[in-house]
């Protein structure tokens, strides 16, 4: 039986890996291949996957909420894979958590169930440039946290260092050489909006079948390009790393890596304005590290998207029986941000 390529796709919180998935999923659509996407969020709403499906709604999706699959949802990852396999498609994408312990998937991915049917192809790592130093800093009385920043890096055989464009050369400088510290040998490119070259990801790839086309098989490539080829092992990795719930894994909602996550509804319609929602998150920015959902804006349903500070809104198609709003950072404090977002919202109604 010809096994199923398997591109993993990891990086910490806002680094832009949806927006990578969107990119090689169009590529492969072009193709002509037969795609299938596991997706995995740490909030108890889907929002990346919601994106996907928007975009490509004929694409099989598993998704798995509200955890992680390298830990408390490690039980359902063969199930979904399966599920995906089942429907018999050229390549399958994996997107973690943003605090994914990626060594960790890639042991349950040996699974006796799994082993004889997919082959990890590609092990893809998004950083944010404009963060990366600062989230190292930041976390480092964490000792959960900086392994998985740095065991995300680690793992990897292709590193995009994304949102390039926020930083001056001096700056990604030093995250290059603090990358290269952690992985000297995987591939590495600097790029914004998580835009790469995808014959990278996809040269000398193994489909079944022979699926793969002419024309990234013969595609020639540059010297540059050959030199900074993927480590055919890929990186060394953390050995003693192990994804842990940190010190509030036996209270009732868990935090992940030490991270809270928080779930915040917005009945729809409440008109809220942009400004609205920038001042409440910005309240909060010295411990809030990612926030996304779908909110009923004035302006109609809006995906609503925070990372490193800034707030991106866009239009949706997706009609909304509720909104909500996913945050996730270090030491939320979840009663009182609650207790804001309900006088926030009576303020709208009044």
């Amino acid at each position: 039986m010809s096994k199923v390529p398997v591109i993993m796709i990891s990086g910490f919180l806002g680094s832009g890996k949806t927006t990578l998935l969107l990119r090689l999923l169009d590529y492969a659509a072009k193709q002509q291949w037969k795609t299938a996407v596991l997706m995995n969020e740490m909030g108890d709403q889907d929002v990346d996957g919601a994106i996907v499906s928007g975009e490509m709604p004929d694409l099989p999706i598993e998704k798995l909420l509200d955890g992680c699959i390298c830990c408390t949802k490690r039980s359902e990852l063969g199930q979904a894979l399966n599920t995906l396999l089942d429907q018999k498609p050229d390549l399958i994408f994996i997107e973690t958590t943003g605090v994914a312990n990626p060594e960790q998937i890639l042991e349950d991915l040996q699974d006796p169930s799994l082993v004889d049917r997919i082959s990890i192809q590609r092990k893809i790592a998004l950083a944010d440039g404009s963060k990366f130093l600062e989230y190292n800093s930041f976390f480092a009385s964490s000792r959960e946290l900086v392994r998985t920043l740095r065991g995300q890096i680690s793992f990897a055989d292709i590193i995009i260092l994304n949102k390039a464009g926020e930083c001056e050369e001096k700056h990604l400088n030093k995250v290059i050489t603090s990358i290269r510290k952690i992985n000297t040998a995987a591939s590495l490119s600097v790029t914004d909006y998580s835009r790469i070259d995808e014959l990278e990801v996809f040269r000398e790839f193994s489909l079944p079948a022979d699926v793969l086309t002419d024309q990234i098989q013969d595609t020639p490539w540059s010297e540059e390009a050959l030199k900074h080829e993927p480590h055919p092992q890929g990186a060394p990795i953390f050995a003693n790393h192990r994804h842990q719930h940190g010190v509030e894994s036996e209270q009732t909602n868990p935090s992940f890596s030490g991270l809270d996550t928080l779930t915040l509804s917005a009945p729809t319609p409440i008109p809220l304005r942009i400004s609205v929602i920038e001042a409440f998150l910005t309240a909060r920015s010295s411990s809030l590290i990612r926030a996304k959902g779908y909110i009923q804006l004035s302006t109609g349903p809006t995906l609503v998207q925070w990372a490193g500070s800034q707030l991106e809104c866009q239009p949706s198609t997706l009609r909304l029986q509720r909104g909500y709003l996913t945050l996730i950072g270090h030491r939320l404090d979840k009663t009182r941000i609650v207790q804001e977002w309900e006088d926030l919202l009576s303020g709208v109604v009044q």
